[in-house]
């Protein structure tokens, strides 16, 4: 008997840089994918939170209001650069394990992954979902020409 896999469904939101836009008219939109994450915490789970799913990113990155209410096993302190590799655009992380589930409107869900993350001391980060230990455990299905997409596990 084959494995039975599991499909949540990915949103692709249209939205628009309105100073490119004025500069370049045809070069302003951008798509961004986004999906549907609930985290651990010490008793229970987060409520859903949207996560940008970015197959660029090495790992994830959390701001720090979101990921103190988690379950966290603290690695180790490190920091995180941008496209700017300048001393003063870096983010000081702590690298920590942490688990959640993705999940989609219409009620489909993953088992629990555990994965490791980087952990932001500020907050003016978005949450990011990356490769390292929990996209690459999936089938990731873009189709940007139908503005859909999904995961399978």
């Amino acid at each position: 008997m084959g494995q039975l896999s599991i499909r949540v469904n990915l949103t692709i939101l249209k939205q628009f840089d309105i100073e490119l836009l004025e500069k370049v008219p045809d070069y302003g939109e951008f798509l961004r994918i986004v999906g549907w994450v609930q985290f651990k915490k010490l008793k229970g789970w987060t409520e859903p939170s949207q996560a940008i799913i970015d197959t660029g990113a090495y790992t994830s990155l959390f701001p720090i209001s979101l990921w103190q209410d988690f379950e966290v096993k603290i690695i180790s302190d490190h920091y995180v650069r941008g496209l700017v590799p300048k001393k003063q655009c870096k983010i000081d992380v702590r690298i920590g394990w942490i688990s959640c589930k993705v999940i989609d409107k219409e009620g489909n869900i993953t088992p629990e992954i555990k994965f490791r993350a980087f952990l932001a001391l500020v907050d003016n980060i978005p949450l990011i979902l990356g490769l390292k230990d929990l996209l690459d455990k999936f089938k990731l299905i873009i189709d940007p020409i139908e503005k859909s997409g999904y995961i399978e596990f």
